[in-house]
């Protein structure tokens, strides 16, 4: 079950979805308003401008960018553009990966990480790698939901190995434009392979825009595996209204002053979390990103949605026991009315 199911629980506030905290911006807002002028006109099936706006957000050739309605969306067609046979998840990582890859009916192998190391990726990966001889690796950066961010050797060391095993690599990076990486990083173009298909970098505009509700995010790779990978998609599968949020919204990322000013955000209010539940002695694990991995007590998260506020019971992640949670990072303000909900709660147990 993915987080924020508003439409079956009442939620005051939700804090199981992770979106950047300063909400979407306002150019975002009003792209979105002016592409209903354009509601009796298709969309470019080409997506010229959409990905001429998200080749200057990345400065990479816009040949080797493909969007879609989500992430998701581009995740299933990628798996069935490369048609694995086997593929290799570490554990415990996002539940919307098993999804895809039963869709394509792949054979799917597990390796579950230690909790005594944060769950964080280790040496161990490289030879189940060379043990399992997967044709895909689908990995997080940072891992939902954990919140880490890959060590970069590491990660490297990874790849480079896939492509020496004619492995593929799919790297999901939805939240990482707003993670403590990021910040160091200028551009993915260092992480391409000048020749050869096996890397697969995939965004989300979703998260950072904080706009859930208009499915939007794209995939970097290799021209030929970009063809590929369009095949497998509607030949419209981006609504205008997409096409201009996606637009404005490389824009103002580009820009970078709203980045800065969210990752900020994010390291602030995640430390006053962070200590928030230290505090009431849950085990917190160090996030790098918009969300908390924490221990508590079970019923937890019933507990605080008789308040109006909901979590992200973790119990369905693989390698994760009852009594794992995720929270949201969100603004300052409805911070304190978690904490208060929370330190009420947390009296009853």
């Amino acid at each position: 079950m993915h987080g924020g199911d508003i439409y079956r629980n009442r939620v005051r506030l939700d804090y199981s979805v992770s979106l950047n905290p300063l909400g979407a911006p306002e150019e975002v807002r009003r792209a979105l308003e002016g592409s209903l002028e354009r509601l009796g006109e298709y969309p470019d099936p080409a997506q010229d401008a959409v990905r001429f706006a998200i080749s200057g957000l990345e400065r990479i050739p816009a040949e080797r960018i493909i969007a879609g309605n989500g992430a998701s969306e581009l995740l299933m067609a990628a798996v069935r553009a490369i048609a694995p046979r086997r593929v290799l998840l570490f554990e415990p990582g996002y539940t919307g990966y098993a999804h895809a890859l039963h869709a394509a009916n792949c054979e799917i192998c597990t390796l579950t990480l230690a909790e005594g190391s944060g769950f964080a990726l280790t040496a161990e990966a490289l030879a189940e790698m060379d043990r399992v001889r997967p044709d895909v690796v689908l990995i997080g950066d940072p891992v939902n939901p954990t919140g880490r961010n890959q060590e970069d050797g590491l990660l490297s060391a990874l790849i480079d190995r896939a492509g020496q095993i004619g492995c593929s690599v799919i790297l999901d990076e939805s939240f990482f434009l707003l993670s403590d990486k990021a910040a160091r990083e200028e551009d993915v173009a260092h992480r391409l392979p000048e020749n050869g298909d096996h890397l697969l970098l995939l965004r989300s505009l979703t998260k950072v825009l904080a706009m859930p509700g208009i499915r939007m995010g794209y995939l970097i790779s290799s021209e030929r595996r970009i063809r590929e990978i369009r095949a497998q998609l509607p030949e419209w599968n981006l609504p205008v209204t997409a096409e201009e949020a996606i637009c404005a919204g490389c824009e103002v990322l580009a820009r970078g002053a709203y980045l800065s000013r969210t990752r900020e955000t994010i390291r602030t209010e995640r430390a006053f979390l962070s200590d928030l539940l230290a505090s009431a002695g849950c085990g917190v694990f160090a996030g790098e990103t918009c969300f908390l991995l924490f221990t508590g007590p079970a019923g937890l998260g019933e507990a605080l949605l008789k308040k109006g506020i909901l979590i992200r019971d973790c119990n369905d992640f693989t390698g994760l026991r009852p009594g794992f949670f995720r929270i949201a990072v969100r603004g300052h303000a409805d911070n304190l009315l978690f904490a208060e909900a929370f330190r009420e709660v947390m009296h009853e147990f």
